[in-house]
């Protein structure tokens, strides 16, 4: 009898619909770019107190301030779960209820000293981030891709960000394109895929799902690579297996240890996350055209490499192993024309010498 495993291994178009995949790509991006502005603001800034989930807040909130109303409508949750999430914000001295001067009985939300100088601190940070992104993908690049995505956002209608196209020609716009546009991409293929017949799904649920390969993955991984504590992963890989989507199992390259893997259902549910994927880029198509999501596809693809994004669990991504225009791209950035000339020069050298 044939194994999830080898189910998922066999069929090579399903794994690197999974593996490689825009959604995957963005998502990955802003994780990344959000752990490193993370670890520099608590660490470095002094901002201990911060955590994960202010971030669509701080940056909603702004220099203006807004309304209770207004963040649930952007964010597209409750007016409940809003006040909840506003009096964690509140607690740790980054935002503050005040009255709003429109209407005596409303009350708006605005930074504190505090908070001015955690988006300060942030704003100073992301420009290290960006160059590095700047480094590895080029600076048309990379303004190209932050375009796509403001152009993305504003044919989704998403509110919270100036998106104008003259407003965005500056590359330092993804540090507010890309994590609004990577919870609107969650939220949306998990609105897709559970229509596909998986109504209990949640949004927790990724970051487990989207760690596991055709052998399954350790907990110990995917909390390093996502940045959260073993027992996060370890409460979601519970609720994953009382589903049917996934078991535990002892590792094949080391007995002492227990990887989680998908059984028949779950590869099921890949199957048809990667439809819903399809489906979602079939709707940015008509946004953007196709010519318009191939290319925004292919930067973020070559961004997602070139930092060697999920490596650690997934392996080399396939843009990394088999994509020669995208390297081709990369090094003649890092290069420059006259260099890469030459080794184009030298390795044509070493063909004939090879045919020789």
């Amino acid at each position: 009898m044939t194994s999830p495993a080898q189910q998922l291994g066999s069929h090579g178009v399903l794994w690197q619909q999974y593996r490689s995949n825009l959604p995957r790509h963005l998502i990955g991006l802003t994780r990344y770019m959000q752990t490193r502005l993370m670890q520099s603001l608590t660490e470095v800034r002094g901002h201990s107190k911060l955590r994960l989930n202010f971030e669509p807040f701080i940056t909603l909130v702004g220099m203006r301030g807004a309304g209770l109303s207004e963040l649930a409508e952007v964010l597209a949750v409750s007016k409940q779960a809003v006040n909840q999430a506003v009096n964690q914000v509140e607690a740790a001295g980054y935002i503050e209820r005040v009255p709003d001067p429109d209407d005596g009985r409303a009350r708006r939300v605005q930074l504190t000293a505090l908070g001015q100088k955690l988006v300060k601190d942030g704003s100073e940070l992301l420009e290290s981030v960006v160059a590095e992104f700047e480094s590895k993908l080029g600076e048309r690049e990379l303004l190209e891709l932050a375009r796509m995505l403001g152009a993305l956002h504003s044919g989704l209608s998403l509110r919270g960000l100036r998106t104008a196209t003259d407003s965005i020609d500056n590359s330092m716009m993804l540090g507010a394109l890309l994590p609004r546009s990577s919870d609107y991409i969650m939220q949306r293929l998990m609105q897709l895929t559970r229509a596909r017949g998986h109504p209990g799904l949640k949004m927790s649920f990724q970051q487990v799902l989207i760690m596991l390969g055709p052998q399954g993955g350790s907990i110990r991984d995917m909390a390093s690579v996502q940045g959260v504590s073993k027992q996060a992963i370890s409460a979601i890989v519970v609720e994953l297996e009382q589903l049917g989507y996934v078991r535990r199992q002892a590792d094949p390259m080391d007995a002492r240890q227990v990887v989680v893997c998908l059984t028949t259902a779950g590869v099921k549910l890949l199957e048809n996350s990667c439809s819903s994927v399809v489906e979602l880029e079939q709707e940015f198509s008509a946004i953007l055209g196709a010519a318009g999501l191939g290319q925004l596809k292919e930067f973020a693809a070559d961004l997602y490499a070139a930092l060697h994004l999920e490596e650690e669990v997934l392996g080399p991504s396939p843009e990394r192993v088999n994509n020669l225009p995208a390297l081709a791209r990369r090094l003649m950035h890092q290069l420059g024309r006259q260099k890469a000339n030459e080794l184009a020069l030298l390795l044509s050298q070493f063909e004939e010498e090879v045919i020789a």
